[in-house]
């Protein structure tokens, strides 16, 4: 039984993880395309052109996933108020980790931890929580280049 509840944990971060990351990703190419098509057209006039708000488009895919995937606490950094996007995607890595591992703290706390083959050699810490019988994910950390510290993640 524990051994299901593990791998449901580890579905539930991989698919909220692969997600954002197709999208940032999908994102990112689309704003490079713009610039690079704004510069073309435009070359003495490209930093003044009329961009596409791509925050608001990011912030679109970005809110209905976090509503889904993350506990509904209050989030004064990150959560629904989306100001960035980049490359590499925020969660590089998870699709294809070196290692992955849930553990059950109690009946109501989960973490997952991840480790990526990425140039940083990313390492994640999900903390899940379950609220009215389904779970979510609450907060991560992280860490690069196989430090000891854990660093307080924005989710």
């Amino acid at each position: 039984m524990e051994e299901i509840l593990q791998r449901e944990m580890i579905q539930i971060v991989q698919s909220f993880c692969t997600k954002w990351n197709a999208f940032e990703s999908d994102i990112c190419k689309q704003h490079e395309a713009e610039e690079e098509r704004l510069e073309k057209e435009n070359p003495d006039t490209y930093h003044y052109a009329p961009r596409t708000n791509w925050f608001e488009k990011f912030a679109a895919f970005v809110v209905p996933l976090i509503e889904d995937y993350c506990t509904d606490k209050k989030r004064v950094y990150g959560g629904k108020n989306i100001y960035s996007f980049g490359y590499p995607s925020k969660y590089a890595g998870v699709e294809d980790p070196v290692a992955i591992s849930a553990e059950i703290k109690n009946k109501n706390r989960a973490e997952v931890y991840i480790k990526t083959n990425t140039h940083f050699t990313d390492e994640y810490l999900f903390v899940l929580l379950r609220k009215a019988n389904a779970w979510k994910i609450d907060s991560y950390k992280n860490r690069r280049y196989g430090g000891s510290k854990w660093n307080n993640a924005i989710l």
